[in-house]
């Protein structure tokens, strides 16, 4: 009976813990939640004057009215006072810009979004007795104003491992010979006369991890040798700004806006800025035919659409199964909407082009979207390649490649994107199945976000591209490459790209 009695006063002292302690610490967060909330709206609205990271006095005294306005550091006089010594619970404020950390999520490390956390301890009455005296109570948001903007990159290499050469200019490329690029970023005129706030270079990767900076840097990048972002002999770079986790190496040229050759080594990494956007469900589209003298697309086979009869076709927007391969002397004129590629992907051969037109001139507004055939997607994740599994997008021809993102809907501003969702094995690297490649055109006049967060997007221009005034191209992907020769100019203009959240809480 002893033993029974001791055994049921630990198992109740364990539910009051539950009932009492637990419920005391959501009481506790709920109140942090209430300071933090406003702290984040009342901070954000100093971002727009903000042109790189770093948390100003304003947006930190902002947060704290509000943490005082709620019983917290009692002992603060002022509102560049919400330090521990203030509070008597020793509870700590803190403003990050941009977010960082667990709770920042897909918001780490973007711009145009500040995060406000608090937390505190508070002392344990059951939980005590069974040796947990105290626990920490933590609440944290996130808020934006970024209004009528987009993501503030031109270009981002997501990935975060021990990887050389995630962002490279110049190079090999795909070929053993030596190519050289030159990329221009320059930020578009807004209404009132002003650059937009914008164009910047992100390059996630550590690099080889051993020699990279523990903490940010500004100098200038080695004269050669690999590092997370590689400017080969020849090449070269000019963006208002560039980040890199790890480390750079350039034998050719950099400039920014700080100068040239001046690159923020050992930067915080940047989360997936659209990893929370939905894509489309390929099953509530129509499955248009392959054109006027093509055959109807084949959902159960997922043959997909071969054009190898020279001649133009007019293409429909839907969900096509197997994809596009398009031959020589071929030219797509795509209407305007959301084209699928239920497996298969594009692959555009030597010859060949594609231009998104209404009626007869000027580039409609279209969305290429590349994943998985949904009869065959569980197929697909055992193993990657096989009928109907999520094919590379190759856009490599020597002729026209003129298309322009959406410009209404929830994915206004996307021009190509390949699906990249964990469930999707096709296209998780290493593996190359799925790259997208854009070059070789005589004309290349794309404009728009290009979204590929699992694999390599790669610009390979066999000779000299002229890129017209309106090619605002944003790249967000696993690793980027440009190169062959291209001469690139892409100026931010973020009313062709996609917009992401506005202002406001977003988490």
């Amino acid at each position: 009976m002893l033993v029974i009695f001791a055994g049921s006063v630990v198992v109740l002292c364990l539910v009051a813990a539950l009932v009492f302690d637990l419920g005391m610490s959501w009481m506790l967060r709920r109140q942090e939640q209430n300071v933090v909330d406003p702290g984040a709206l009342a901070a954000a609205q100093y971002i727009p004057s903000l042109a790189g990271p770093g948390a100003t006095p304003a947006m930190v005294e902002a947060a704290c009215f509000y943490a005082r306005q709620s019983g917290f550091f009692s002992g603060a006089t002022t509102n560049d006072g919400c330090l521990p010594a203030n509070d008597p619970n020793q509870a700590i404020l803190t403003v990050n810009y941009p977010p960082v950390g667990a709770q920042a999520g897909a918001f780490e490390g973007r711009l145009g979004f500040v995060q406000v956390a608090i937390s505190r301890q508070h002392p344990n009455f059951f939980l005590g007795i069974i040796g947990q005296p105290t626990s920490t109570v933590a609440a944290s948001a996130i808020a934006a104003d970024t209004t009528g903007d987009s993501n503030s990159y031109s270009l981002i290499a997501l990935d975060t491992g021990c990887t050389n050469g995630s962002g490279q200019l110049g190079g090999t490329g795909g070929s053993s010979s030596t190519t050289t690029a030159k990329v221009s970023i320059v930020p578009a005129i807004d209404s009132s006369g002003k650059p937009y706030n914008g164009g910047y270079v992100q390059v996630n990767s550590l690099s080889n991890c051993s020699n990279d900076p523990a903490a940010p840097t500004t100098t200038t990048c080695l004269d050669s040798g690999t590092a997370g972002l590689q400017v080969a002999g020849g090449s070269g770079i000019s963006a208002p700004a560039i980040f890199v986790s790890g480390t750079c190496a350039n034998s050719g040229t950099i400039t920014t806006n700080a100068g040239n050759g001046i690159v923020t080594q050992g930067a915080l990494q940047v989360g997936d800025p659209l990893a929370e956007l939905v894509p489309p469900d390929p099953t509530t589209y129509p499955t248009p035919t392959c054109g006027a003298s093509g055959t109807a697309t084949d959902p159960v086979s997922a043959s997909g659409c071969k054009f190898n009869a020279a001649g133009t076709y007019q293409m429909q927007p839907g969900v096509y199964y197997g994809g596009w391969s398009i031959g020589n002397n071929v030219t797509l004129e795509l209407a305007s909407g959301t084209y699928i590629m239920a497996g298969g992907g594009i692959k555009l051969n030597a010859g060949g082009s594609i231009t998104s037109v209404v009626g007869t001139s000027g580039p409609a507004p279209v969305m290429i979207f590349s994943t998985d055939d949904p009869t065959y997607h569980t197929a697909c994740v055992a193993s990657p390649g096989g009928t109907g599994c999520q094919g590379s997008i190759d856009l490599t021809a020597n002729s026209t490649l003129d298309v322009t993102g959406l410009t209404s809907g929830q994915y206004a501003g996307l021009v190509v994107w390949q699906d990249g969702r964990p469930q999707t094995a096709s296209c998780v690297q290493p593996t190359a199945n799925c790259n997208v490649t854009l070059g070789g055109q005589t004309t290349l006049n794309i404009a728009g976000t290009i979204y590929a967060p699992k694999v390599q997007v790669t610009l390979a221009g066999g000779g000299t591209v002229s890129q017209p005034a309106n090619a605002a191209i944003q790249i967000i992907s696993w690793r980027w490459q440009i190169t062959g020769g291209s001469t690139l100019t892409m100026p931010y203009d973020p009313n062709q790209l996609y917009h992401l959240e506005q202002r406001g809480l977003v988490h």
